[in-house]
């Protein structure tokens, strides 16, 4: 981690166990040769890792690790402050480079199954800031079995994510089991009566949409960059974002005594809120109809609800269901 090669590492180590060392002792003490020895005592005291002391003949000693590891820590941080700078540098010469280029430059057809999970993939690997998207069936998968995924890797690396789901697709099977554990790593999920097209968006540098507006098998992909075409896609985006309904479990809360509301219902309840039929919870939770029917009702109940729409005002009344925009 801290850049030493197996000679240089060889050499600290026999240092740090002991008292200062001569050139001959610490031949004999870590196995190395004179010259290559010589090369990385040069480099390790280059880096302040150790030091050499007066008199003859010369001998060296380990410096205090804490001390010297943190000026490394340092100068690591400022050459990856100087990489930074270097990478907007290069990012905006690309930029004002391909201002005026054809419109055949700013979009690119990806083609297979294989190329757009790829192509998917990558755009979640390069975001820095932000990635957007609209999530919607059919899927592109590669020949390995991967698939588009932005959860955990998305989130380790600090990156915010924003996706709107189609009620219709929240009925697929496993859709809220992955929507759960999506939340659980951070991203934020809102939900529209109908998605009106697949999108994925990373950063304000390029977008990925389907070729055909609703494929069967999306086996082919437009992939956009910086352009008219690409604001566009966002400005669509942040109106649907804006129109879609907030779907956020951690937003059902507990005002009544304590066991008011079982884990079930509340999943039950933030699952009505977003619309869906008791079919599609029960297929959901992986429970039957009938019990899924029977706790909506005992709900209702609970509630004093003549119907779905009251049960709701009336849960969010008690606090059960407060989802902020």
């Amino acid at each position: 981690m801290l850049g030493l090669d197996h000679w240089q590492e060889t050499a600290y180590f026999a240092l740090l166990d002991g008292p200062a060392l001569g050139m001959d002792e610490l031949v004999g003490r870590s196995g190395v040769e004179h010259d290559t020895l010589k090369g990385a005592l040069t480099r390790l005291e280059d880096r302040g890792l150790i030091s050499r002391l007066s008199g003859k003949p010369t001998r060296w000693t380990a410096l205090p690790p804490e001390h010297a590891i943190e000026v490394l820590l340092l100068a690591g941080e400022r050459d990856i402050r100087r990489v930074r700078a270097l990478t907007q540098w290069l990012a905006e010469k690309h930029r004002k480079g391909r201002i005026g280029q054809d419109a055949a430059a700013l979009i690119e057809v990806i083609t297979g199954p294989e190329g757009v999970a790829r192509c998917g993939q990558q755009l979640f690997n390069s975001a820095e800031r932000e990635v957007r998207g609209i999530d919607a069936p059919p899927y592109a998968q590669a020949k390995d079995g991967s698939s588009v995924n932005s959860s955990a890797n998305v989130h380790s690396r600090g990156v915010r994510t924003r996706f709107i789901y189609g009620q219709d697709n929240l009925t697929l099977p496993g859709t809220i089991g992955r929507i759960e554990h999506d939340l659980a790593h951070g991203e934020e999920v809102r939900i529209l009566p109908h998605a009106p097209m697949k999108i994925i968006l990373s950063d304000e540098q390029a977008g990925l949409i389907p070729l055909v507006a609703t494929p069967q098998v999306l086996d082919s992909c437009i992939l956009v960059r910086p352009s008219a075409l690409l604001d566009a896609l966002s400005a669509l985006f942040e109106t649907l974002w804006q129109q879609a309904q907030l779907y956020v479990t951690a937003g059902i809360t507990e005002s009544e005594p304590a066991g008011a509301l079982t884990e079930d219902e509340r999943r039950i309840l933030s699952l009505l809120a977003v619309g869906l039929s008791d079919e599609a919870i029960a297929r959901q939770l992986g429970i039957g109809l009938r019990t899924v029917q029977r706790r909506v009702q005992a709900l209702l109940v609970r509630l004093g609800a003549g119907s779905r729409f009251q049960a709701g005002v009336l849960a969010a009344g008690r606090g059960w269901w407060q989802p902020q925009r």
